[in-house]
């Protein structure tokens, strides 16, 4: 060998002590996990881990220096272990978190069902008590009303509903169609009643006596009409109350008979009242 050759050789052994290693396959896996992490929820949710997992990767790193991939590999692998164990808590955090919310949110949206239940309720129940109210204050006004009418006429609660009463001498005169004064005020009382009770009713007009049978009728069928026509303008809606025609035929009843006493008068009919035939008692029932 010549002397050139010597010194080659001891330069390339030279060399070669001084080299050390630059990375395992184990350390690369390392450092990328780590990487990994840090973008993750190791990152937010448990940085004290994860900082301890480097720790443990910088040992890994330094051990490079020793020239021996098994030192590195080891302490790879720890740093490695340290950082799955820190992703896995920043899971669990992360999951803890999300279930409080979700928690939080079934919570409020609870509450929230509740109080829009209990607004409901309370609305419905303002809402019952003003219809009872309204249903009591309709009640008071019929009553009054049908007192003040039963003091002059008479009213009966009959089956087929509650039958008004009213002599026809007190509303027409003698074989005319036009209103009394008088008997617009009576029919005035009967036309509050009627407001107040709030039931379909028909206008009877009894013919009177005199005069023939086609005439009585003729003349039955206009007061009947007036009336009505009476109790519209006085606030009875026109679907309410409509005209009949008289419950019975022209008669000659004797002077001082029950019959001659009915004789050319008019009955105003309700409709029976819902539970009951009449709708209660008072002044004017039989």
């Amino acid at each position: 060998m010549s002397r050139a050759s010597a010194l080659l050789a001891v330069a390339a052994a030279l060399s070669a002590g001084c080299a050390h290693l630059q990375r395992t396959d184990r350390l690369d896996e390392a450092r990328a996990a780590y990487d990994e992490a840090q973008e993750g929820p190791a990152g937010a949710s448990s940085p004290a881990d994860l900082a301890t997992a480097k720790k443990f990767l910088e040992l890994a790193e330094k051990g490079l220096e020793t020239n021996e991939p098994k030192v590195v590999d080891d302490r790879a692998t720890i740093a490695l272990l340290k950082i799955r164990a820190a992703e896995a808590l920043g899971r669990t955090h992360e999951l803890a978190a999300e279930r409080d919310r979700t928690l939080q949110l079934l919570s409020a949206t609870k509450q929230r069902m509740l109080d829009e239940a209990q607004q409901k309720l309370t609305l419905a129940r303002t809402v019952l008590e003003k219809e009872k109210a309204a249903r009591d204050a309709a009640e008071a006004r019929l009553a009054q009303s049908r007192a003040v009418l039963a003091r002059e006429t008479e009213i009966r609660d009959l089956p087929e509903g509650t039958i008004i009463t009213l002599p026809g001498e007190q509303l027409f005169r003698r074989g005319r169609a036009e209103l009394l004064p008088g008997g617009r005020d009576r029919l005035s009382q009967v036309a509050a009643f009627l407001k107040s009770a709030s039931r379909a009713a028909r206008v009877e007009a009894q013919p009177p006596s005199r005069g023939s049978r086609k005439s009585a009728l003729a003349l039955s069928g206009k007061r009947a009409e007036r009336v009505r026509e009476f109790l519209v303008a006085e606030g009875v809606t026109a679907e309410q109350i409509r005209t009949g025609p008289p419950s019975q035929a022209p008669t000659r009843p004797i002077p001082g008979s029950p019959e001659f006493a009915a004789n050319g008068a008019v009955r105003v009919v309700l409709e029976p009242a819902q539970g009951g035939t009449g709708g209660g008692t008072g002044p004017g029932r039989p």
